[in-house]
């Protein structure tokens, strides 16, 4: 088994290595794998979004966008439903109800943290200071539909 001598005297395992990370992680949040699968459903659902964005270049782009948005929200509500919070209730239109009201309030949510970062905060509308407003907005859209998704969409529908 791979062993470093950097981290420690005794040399310690990489297995070692994640029980450690494991542990520290529990401490500052019980439930931070869900955290972390969420993010990665994330990611998955952008690359879909983003994917079909481009599939329907040469339509307008307000409706390749609203398409692209609710394909990647599918995916994200699929995902969601079995591999981060592994729910099992049957009645998925309750639930997908639910994952798209959360859905549509955080992108409401992105758009005032925007707004208020580029135009009253920042001031100055540059493509860096869009993509910095848009990296914020997404973290604090991020976080609210996380706590939300996980403390109605999954738990109340079960």
């Amino acid at each position: 088994m791979y062993t470093s001598q950097a981290i420690g005297q005794r040399g310690v395992t990489v297995s070692e290595l994640f029980l450690q990370a494991d542990e520290i992680c529990s401490k500052v949040y019980p439930d931070y794998r869900k955290l972390f699968k969420c993010l990665l459903v994330g990611i998955v659902a952008t690359v879909v979004q983003v994917s079909v964005m481009f599939l329907l270049t040469g339509h307008v782009a307000a409706y390749a966008y609203v398409i692209s948005y609710h394909a990647g929200l599918v995916v994200s509500f699929v995902l969601n439903k079995t591999f981060t919070f592994r729910n099992s209730y049957n009645k998925y239109h309750f639930q997908f109800a639910s994952f798209l009201a959360v859905a549509y309030s955080q992108l409401l949510l992105n758009f005032v943290i925007f707004y208020a970062i580029m135009y009253h905060v920042i001031g100055v509308d540059t493509m860096a200071n869009r993509l910095i407003a848009t990296i914020i907005a997404a973290f604090f859209g991020f976080v609210f539909s996380f706590i939300v998704n996980k403390s109605l969409t999954f738990r109340i529908f079960k």
